[in-house]
C-alpha cells in the first residue's frame, strides 16, 4: 500500500481577489480542461498532469466562497459533511472579512474539518488581500495551518494582468507539487 499525502489548500480572500480565476488556472494545468465558463460547485476531477498522474489521482474545486454559500451550506461542519467532495487534493475558498467581522472562527473550522479527514491544511493568502486587510491575515495566519502559501498577485485594474499574474501563481503551485512528489 503506498503511503499518500492529501492536501486540502484554503484560499483566503475577500471579493475580486482571484480566487475563482486561480481555480480555473487549476483546472486548466491539472485536468487539461479549459472552463471559461461559470464554474459548478464542489466539482471533482481526474489529475491528467503528465507530472501528477501517477502521484495524485484526483482533484476537487468548491468554486464560490464558503461564506457566499453559507445559506445552503449551514454551517463549516454541514459543509464539510454535506458538500465537500473528498479527493487527494482539495481547493476550497473563504472569504477573510466582511462588513468589519474577520472569519476566524469559520476559518479555524475548516482547517479543524480539514485535519480531522487525514488531509495537511494549506492556507493560500492571496497578496492583494493581505494589501486590503493587513490585520485579518494575520489574525488567520497564526492558526494551525500545516503550511502557508502566499500567492503573488497585486491589486489590478487590468483584467488581463490579474489572469496573466494568477496563471503563473498556478503555473508555481504546480511546479511545488511535483517537486514535492518527485520522490513517491
Amino acid at each position: 500500500m503506498p503511503v499518500r499525502s492529501k492536501w486540502l489548500f484554503v484560499l483566503l480572500g475577500d471579493d475580486r481577489t482571484g480566487k475563482t480565476t486561480f481555480q480555473k488556472k487549476i483546472i486548466k494545468l491539472l485536468a487539461y480542461d479549459n472552463r471559461d465558463i461559470r464554474l459548478d460547485c464542489n466539482l471533482l476531477f481526474d489529475v491528467k498532469h503528465s507530472h501528477l498522474i501517477r502521484k495524485l489521482r484526483n482533484f476537487s474545486i468548491a468554486n464560490r466562497s464558503y461564506h457566499e454559500k453559507t445559506t445552503e451550506y449551514g454551517s463549516v461542519e454541514d459543509y464539510f459533511n454535506n458538500y465537500f467532495r473528498e479527493a487527494d487534493m482539495c481547493f476550497i475558498s473563504s472569504h477573510v472579512t466582511h462588513g468589519g467581522a474577520v472569519y476566524v472562527d469559520d476559518i479555524k473550522q475548516m482547517i479543524t474539518e480539514g485535519q480531522r479527514r487525514f488531509y495537511n491544511v494549506c492556507g493560500l493568502f492571496f497578496e492583494n488581500s493581505i494589501a486590503k486587510a493587513r490585520q485579518a491575515n494575520r489574525d488567520i495566519s497564526v492558526l494551525h495551518w500545516d503550511e502557508r502559501w502566499v500567492v503573488a498577485n497585486p491589486q489590478t485594474e487590468e483584467q488581463e494582468q490579474q489572469d496573466s499574474q494568477l496563471l503563473r501563481a498556478a503555473e508555481e503551485l504546480v511546479q511545488m507539487l511535483i517537486e514535492r512528489t518527485r520522490g513517491w
